[in-house]
């Protein structure tokens, strides 16, 4: 289950010296030694009760490339600041910003755009702080990623861990692919830290959101922009762009990428007779998810040709 780490150490640090000893050491959330080292610089990012303030008045001025660090909204998510982007020692560090139900900003934008409500889990290791405000409430569960093949629907065996509270000061080791939570909102705005392990590979990792009444896979987050590039290649009319995608389809490592692929071809091809040649390409090419997928797409292709 995600770890609560404790902290005691009461030494402040400013984000100045948290990113330069993690660039150093880096952040390997498979060694123990380096989780508690990253913790404990984060918790004494934590006990800098002015920095974030500081860092908020320096983007709302416009100062954010006045010397004192890299300072930026995700523009995804615009409750989410940038501290530290990836780059040595492989982490990130944010700030999330949780409004309350009386927020202006919640009613205006609805609990989606926050992730209320919302069970998932991460393609990344990351430790979050609660850092100002009572904290969200967060229902907390468990899978076991290896017994999942991911598909939308596909039932997954979740163990519930109870409801807690982030409380300010409470330290948190969320683990990739094994550990999920769904957030509601807290009774005030609440701010949280966080550090987030951070490598290349992960755009390849599936991550989740689940319906915890079902038990099942709801959808998949994140698809990378790659798959879209491969779509639009193959929209475009390129012969070379088909025979990638072909190949991508029987080949490609990320099994991801491999559906894209033959969702491309499907997608060009002349009537519903040609996109089920395509698909039942796919469905023997090997492959649990992309067998899955493809088998279930030819099944919507029955009831709707037009698919």
């Amino acid at each position: 289950m995600a770890r609560l780490i404790p902290v005691r150490d009461p030494t402040e640090a400013s984000l100045e010296q948290c990113n330069e000893a993690l660039s150093v050491w880096g952040f390997d959330p498979a060694e123990e030694e380096s989780v508690s080292h990253a913790a404990n610089w984060l918790a004494r990012l934590g006990n800098n009760r002015s920095f974030l303030g500081d860092r908020l008045i320096d983007l709302l001025a416009g100062r954010n490339n006045s010397g004192n660090g890299t300072l930026a909204v995700d523009v995804r998510n615009l409750h989410r600041v940038v501290l530290a982007p990836p780059g040595r020692g492989h982490f990130t560090i944010t700030a999330h910003l949780w409004p309350s139900q009386q927020e202006a900003m919640l009613r205006a934008s609805g609990s989606a755009a926050f992730g209320y409500g919302v069970a998932h889990d991460h393609n990344h290791d990351f430790l979050t702080l609660g850092y100002f405000g009572p904290g969200c409430s967060v229902d907390d569960y468990e899978y076991d990623y290896e017994t999942v093949v991911g598909w939308r629907g596909e039932p997954v065996q979740l163990r519930a861990l109870g409801r807690s509270t982030h409380e300010q000061g409470r330290l948190v080791h969320y683990r990739a692919s094994r550990d999920i939570h769904c957030q509601h909102p807290p009774q005030s705005l609440s701010v949280s830290l966080t550090l987030a392990h951070s490598h290349p590979v992960q755009g390849w990792l599936d991550h989740y959101v689940f319906d915890t009444e079902a038990g099942t896979i709801a959808r998949v987050l994140e698809r990378g922009p790659s798959e879209a590039f491969l779509r639009i290649a193959v929209a475009l009319g390129s012969e070379e762009a088909k025979e990638l995608a072909a190949r991508f389809g029987r080949h490609h490592p990320s099994d991801r990428m491999r559906i894209a692929a033959w969702r491309a071809l499907a997608s060009t091809a002349g009537d519903a007779e040609a996109r089920d040649s395509v698909w039942r390409e796919a469905e023997v090419s090997g492959g649990p998810l992309v067998a899955t997928a493809a088998r279930l797409r030819r099944e919507m292709a029955l009831r709707n040709p037009r698919v």
